[in-house]
C-alpha cells in the first residue's frame, strides 16, 4: 500500500470517528486529504460510496432522533443542487475544487473557535431552498455539503441528537444518489470516455477497503458517544479540519512530497 493511500485511510478514520461525535467533519476532513492523492473528480467517486458507509450506521443510531420535519424541504433543493455540481465537476479545472474546498474548512474551522465571525456575511444561506442547493453543489464537486446546512439548521436549534441525526439523513439520501450516478459512470466508462476520469486505478479494492475503514470509524466513534464531551470533540474536529486543509493547500502550492497517486 503507497504511503499517500495509507494517509487517506487514516484521514478517513479519523474523519468517520469525530463525524459521530461531533456530527460534522467527514468530508471537511477526508475529502481534502483525498484530493491530495487522487483528483477531485476521483474523490468525488470515492466519497459517494465511502459517505453512505459513514452516514448509514449514523442514521440507523440517530433514527428516532431525526426530525424529519426539517428534513423533507430541504431535500428537493440538495438534488438540484447535485445535479447542477455533478455538471461542474466535469467542466472546471481540478484547482477550483481544492480551492474551493480550502476555503470552506477555513470557514469551518473559523465557525467552531469564532461562531460570531463564521457568520458574516453568510446569513442568506440560512434560507433552506438556498442551504440546500449549495449543499448539493458542493456535495457534488468538493464532498463539503454542510456549511450552508449549519448555517440553515442553527436557525431551527435543535438538539444535538437531531442535529446529527438530520444532517446523516442528508448526508446519506444524497450519497445513495451519488452512488447510483457512480455506478453508472462506472458500468458507462467504456461507452463514454468522459466517464473514466471519474475512476480511480483499482476501483474495487479502493472503494471496498475505504468503505471498511469508514464503517470502523463510526463504529469506534459510537462505542464512546454519549460518554465524552461534544465541546471537546467539535474543537478536536476543528483542528483536524484546519490540518486537512493546509495539506491540501500545500499540495496546490506544488509543496507536498510526492507519495503516488493522481
Amino acid at each position: 500500500m503507497e504511503l499517500g493511500f495509507f494517509i487517506v485511510l487514516a484521514a478517513v478514520f479519523m474523519a468517520a470517528f469525530v463525524q459521530r461525535l461531533a456530527g460534522f467533519g467527514y468530508g471537511l476532513i477526508a475529502a481534502p486529504v483525498a484530493m491530495t492523492y487522487f483528483s477531485p473528480i476521483e474523490v468525488a467517486f470515492l466519497m459517494a460510496f465511502w459517505g453512505t458507509a459513514n452516514s448509514a450506521p449514523t442514521a440507523f443510531f440517530t433514527r428516532h432522533s431525526i426530525p424529519w420535519q426539517a428534513f423533507w424541504p430541504v431535500a428537493p433543493w440538495l438534488m438540484i443542487g447535485l445535479i447542477a455540481g455533478l455538471g461542474a465537476l466535469f467542466m472546471a479545472p481540478a484547482v477550483a475544487f481544492k480551492l474551493l474546498a480550502v476555503v470552506i474548512c477555513v470557514q469551518a474551522f473559523i465557525s467552531v473557535f469564532w461562531p460570531h465571525l463564521a457568520t458574516r456575511g453568510v446569513g442568506w444561506t440560512a434560507d433552506g431552498r438556498v442551504a440546500g442547493t449549495l449543499a448539493g453543489v458542493l456535495q457534488a464537486t468538493v464532498n463539503i455539503p454542510g456549511p450552508p446546512l449549519v448555517v440553515h439548521y442553527n436557525t431551527l436549534r435543535l438538539p444535538h441528537e437531531a442535529f446529527v441525526g438530520v444532517f446523516a439523513i442528508i448526508f446519506l439520501s444524497v450519497s445513495v444518489v451519488r452512488v447510483i450516478f457512480g455506478g453508472l459512470a462506472f458500468v458507462l466508462g467504456q461507452e463514454l470516455t468522459f466517464l473514466t476520469q471519474a475512476i480511480p486505478d483499482r476501483p474495487l479494492y479502493t472503494l471496498g477497503i475505504g468503505t471498511l475503514i469508514t464503517v470502523a470509524g463510526v463504529m469506534c466513534g459510537q462505542l464512546i458517544v454519549g460518554r465524552v464531551s461534544t465541546a471537546f470533540f467539535k474543537r478536536l474536529t476543528a483542528v483536524m479540519i484546519g490540518v486537512s486543509a493546509l495539506a491540501l493547500l500545500t499540495d496546490i502550492l506544488g509543496l507536498l512530497p510526492e507519495v503516488g497517486g493522481s
